[in-house]
């Protein structure tokens, strides 16, 4: 197991964040093509992100490992993990090479201290049904089913606080 080190996610870290948009769309799988609503997702995910909305890179060394960030989604603009206003929803991704390390969890573990710390009552996510070992992980971590989301594969999932 690799020793990781988490740094805030910075405005420096667009172009990353980008890349780690991107995995989460196609599931860690580089050769895939992005899906058809990759485009409209982006602008939720990475366009409307900024450094007060708090996040996380890991590091090996000097070779980034992945990341995860918060979206503070509104009842007008959010993504297809959205739950309600005040409940910010992670996005996460895991390079390949370093995946079943431990690290999602080690993302987790520190964007839900942060989202209680910004006075959150808890976050959600999207998972796409044909992930399971994503929604394995979200399942260990205390994420409950909250709705499926029209017109896909995905649905979201909450963890409250309380």
């Amino acid at each position: 197991m690799s020793d990781f080190t988490l740094r805030a996610m910075s405005e420096a870290d667009a172009t990353y964040l980008s890349r780690l948009n991107f995995l989460t769309d196609v599931f860690g799988d580089e050769s895939a093509e992005p899906s058809s609503h990759f485009e409209e997702e982006y602008k939720f995910y990475v366009g409307q992100w900024t450094p007060e909305s708090g996040g996380f890179i890991a590091w090996d060394g000097i070779i980034p490992a992945g990341g995860a960030w918060l979206n503070w989604g509104t009842d007008a603009h959010h993504g297809a993990g959205f739950v309600k206003e005040g409940i910010p929803e992670v996005a996460i991704a895991v390079e390949s090479r370093y995946q079943g390390q431990g690290l999602a969890s080690l993302l987790f573990d520190a964007l839900i201290d942060l989202a209680r710390e910004q006075g959150a009552p808890g976050i959600c996510l999207a998972v796409d049904t044909r992930n399971e070992s994503a929604r394995a992980i979200y399942e260990h971590k205390g994420f409950e089913f909250a709705a499926e989301v029209p017109d896909s594969h995905y649905i979201s999932m909450v963890k409250h606080f309380s």
